[in-house]
C-alpha cells in the first residue's frame, strides 16, 4: 500500500509538473482586467497547494508553496479591493498602468520563481527539466523587474523602460518558457492524450512570441 501510494503521489507530481506551464499562460505584462487579476489568483493558490501532498518534501519547497499561495492571496486581496472601488467610488481608476497591474505583476512573478525552485527541489533534476526551469526563471525574473520599474513610474514618474518595448521584451521571454517547457517536460507527462496538450501549448508559446514581436515592432516603426 506504501508503496503504491508513493506511486500515485508520483503520477500526479509529474501531471502536475506539466501543467505548470500555465502559469505563464496568464503572466502577462500588461495587466487590465479583473478577469485576469481573478486567474491568477487561482493560478497561484491552486499551483501553489500541489507541492503540499507531496511526500517527504523538505521544509524549503513548503516555505516557497505558502509563499505561492500568500502571493496568489495577496492578488485576490488586490481584485476586492478594486471591485469595491469600482463600486463605491466616484471616479474609478483603470487597472492597466496602475500600481495595482504593476503589484500583480510582481507577485505573479515571484510565484513564478517560487515554482521553479520548488520543482527544481523536487524533481529529478535532468537536462530537460533543468533547460525548461531556467527558462521559466528568467521569465520571471524579467517579469519581477518590469513590474518594480512600472511601479516605479506610477509612484515616482521615473520611466526606465518604454511600455512597448518592455511587454515586448516579456512575451517574448514568456512565449519562449511555454515553448521550452511544452518540448521538455510536457511529453512526459503521464496522463491521456498529452500529445495534443503538448501541441497546443506549442502553438500558444509561439504565437505569445509573435506578439512579443510585433509589439516591439511597432514600438520602433
Amino acid at each position: 500500500m506504501t508503496d503504491q501510494s508513493k506511486k500515485n503521489t508520483q503520477v500526479s507530481w509529474q501531471a502536475t509538473q506539466g501543467f505548470s506551464v500555465f502559469l505563464l499562460y496568464i503572466s502577462r505584462p500588461d495587466i487590465e482586467g479583473i478577469i485576469i487579476l481573478i486567474c491568477l489568483t487561482v493560478m497561484l493558490v491552486c499551483i501553489g497547494v500541489t507541492p503540499l501532498y507531496v511526500e517527504n518534501k523538505p521544509v524549503s519547497v513548503l516555505i516557497a508553496s505558502m509563499l505561492m499561495i500568500a502571493l496568489g492571496g495577496g492578488i485576490g486581496g488586490l481584485t476586492i479591493g478594486t471591485l469595491l472601488e469600482r463600486l463605491f467610488a466616484e471616479s474609478h481608476i483603470e487597472i492597466g498602468g496602475s500600481w495595482v497591474a504593476s503589484v500583480a505583476l510582481i507577485c505573479t512573478s515571484l510565484g513564478i520563481l517560487a515554482w521553479v525552485f520548488i520543482v527544481l527541489r523536487i524533481s529529478p533534476v535532468t537536462r530537460p527539466p533543468l533547460v525548461a526551469a531556467m527558462l521559466f526563471a528568467i521569465a520571471g525574473a524579467y517579469a519581477l523587474i518590469y513590474g518594480i520599474l512600472t511601479l516605479e513610474t506610477y509612484f515616482l514618474g521615473i520611466t526606465r523602460i518604454a511600455s512597448a518595448w518592455g511587454e515586448g521584451i516579456a512575451y517574448i521571454l514568456n512565449g519562449s518558457a511555454i515553448v521550452g517547457w511544452s518540448h521538455l517536460v510536457m511529453p512526459k507527462m503521464l496522463i491521456t492524450k498529452r500529445k495534443t496538450l503538448t501541441v497546443c501549448s506549442m502553438i500558444v508559446g509561439v504565437a505569445t512570441v509573435v506578439i512579443g514581436i510585433i509589439g516591439i515592432l511597432d514600438a520602433i516603426f
